[in-house]
């Protein structure tokens, strides 16, 4: 409610101006929706890791259940409320409790209650709206497309100016007609002056030497020389240098583009939770980067004793059993990288979770080591192990080959684990052990410095 003070002869009046039912409509609704969205950030946690976010169709709104928000309002007095106060009764001031009753069932010991429990609601939102929500909660930098490199990309040609030579398919008609009018004036002038004869008359020489001043002249000078035409109408006279051409130079456009190169354990050893977080981790990094690209393309490849390129659907709904050779899909990758995306065009990003369980991982390491030469912006590395087993202290898992591989550094952040390349090494490996890893991982391979090229 808002008010005006209006000055009128002899004193002031106040003007109460009272704010609209669909003003107060819409600053509840925007209270309410604030609301969902601090009760969606407080369990981001467990949000993310449902795994009926990726089973759902890629584009759908994600529904998610969330405690009822009580909206206050105006009641009757009941039988229960004898201590109640109402509007305006009694002193008071901010803060201070004005009433308040014991709710029945609430006390020592368990015992039996008619108080209805509390009521939830199913609320949808938008994949893009809750990855922004992960942003803000991660405390992550806004996504910036200048940050990523931009790759120049051919659109055709695209006409830049005129030229007075190129070849005879990009001749201009206009402009070459535009200056061939100019050399008909000029030469109609220069017959007016050198033999003082009318215009016409020298037109009509001119014309009937199909525009050839040596010609015209010795027409004009011709005594029995009589003129055809009643009226001058110009026409364009074209020598060599008076042709015009279309210049033209490559349109190009900068583009930001990338491919991200999914690959998953399916072997034996990955049993259904270690695959149900890989897919999540997946899913999410991959959602990320179609954000921040204008351009992206997912290639997802599965392996186990061999790896093989498969279509999204499968690759989140695969099952498959047998060894562990993991250099099958870093070498499939570095293929498709080399043959599809080379690095001088696409920025590219390869993805693996696995539980580290390797029949070699020194060939693992060599492939890596060729990815890293062609020029791959990351590679990021998470190994699952929900059992909880101390991967960083095994000597034969694939963290353990990477570590002492690459120079790296190991890291700990909120319980979570992690080798980080130094210098230029474009390496990060996670160690996943619970559910709460999955939002800090997510933010440890989504800082800016990983993917971006600034």
């Amino acid at each position: 409610m808002t008010y005006w003070i209006i000055e009128l002869k002899g004193g002031y009046m106040p003007i109460r101006i009272v704010e609209s039912v669909e003003e107060r409509g819409q600053k509840d609704a925007r209270r309410h929706r604030e609301k969902q969205r601090e009760a969606i950030k407080k369990h981001l946690p467990e949000i993310i890791s449902e795994q009926s976010i990726i089973t759902g169709n890629r584009g759908k709104k994600i529904k998610i259940v969330i405690r009822s928000l009580d909206i206050p309002h105006f009641r009757r007095k009941t039988k229960d409320d004898q201590d109640a106060i109402g509007i305006g009764q009694g002193k008071g001031a901010p803060g201070d409790v004005i009433g308040s009753r014991k709710i029945p069932g609430q006390g020592k010991g368990p015992q039996a209650g008619k108080e209805a429990g509390s009521e939830y609601i199913e609320t949808e939102v938008d994949l893009e709206e809750l990855i922004d929500l992960m942003f803000e909660d991660a405390g992550l930098p806004k996504l910036d497309p200048k940050s990523v490199r931009e790759i120049m990309v051919r659109l055709g040609f695209k006409i830049s100016g005129r030229s007075k030579a190129g070849p005879w398919p990009l001749i201009a008609p206009g402009p070459t007609a535009k200056e061939g009018y100019k050399r008909f004036w000029n030469f109609l002038a220069a017959l007016e002056k050198e033999t003082k004869l009318d215009q016409l008359i020298c037109f009509s020489a001119l014309k009937q030497a199909n525009g050839l001043i040596k010609d015209a002249l010795d027409l004009l000078k011709d005594p029995n020389f009589k003129p055809q035409f009643d009226k001058v109408v110009p026409f364009p006279i074209i020598y060599h240098e008076d042709l015009r051409f279309l210049k033209i130079k490559d349109k190009e456009r900068p583009e930001s583009r990338a491919v991200v190169i999914a690959m998953m354990d399916v072997s034996g050893s990955m049993d259904e939770e270690k695959k149900y977080f890989a897919r999540l981790m997946l899913f999410w990094l991959v959602e990320f980067l179609r954000r921040i690209y204008l351009r992206v393309e997912i290639r997802f490849i599965v392996h186990h004793a061999e790896a093989s390129l498969v279509d999204e659907h499968t690759f989140f709904h695969t099952q498959e059993s047998g060894g562990t050779v993991s250099s099958t899909a870093y070498q499939l990758a570095r293929e498709l990288v080399e043959q599809e995306y080379p690095t001088s065009s696409w920025n590219a990003y390869l993805f693996h979770f696995s539980d580290g369980e390797d029949f070699n991982p020194q060939d693992a390491v060599a492939e890596i080591i060729k990815c890293f030469q062609r020029g791959i912006n990351m590679f990021g590395y998470g190994q699952i192990n929900p059992e909880g087993q101390e991967l960083f202290s095994s000597k034969n898992t694939l963290m353990q080959a990477f570590a002492r591989a690459f120079p790296v550094e190991n890291v700990e952040r909120g319980g979570l684990r992690m080798i980080v390349g130094r210098g230029n090494v474009p390496f990060l490996g996670v160690q996943i052990t619970k559910k709460k890893h999955l939002l800090p991982a997510l933010e440890q391979f989504l800082i800016k410095e990983r993917w971006s090229n600034g």
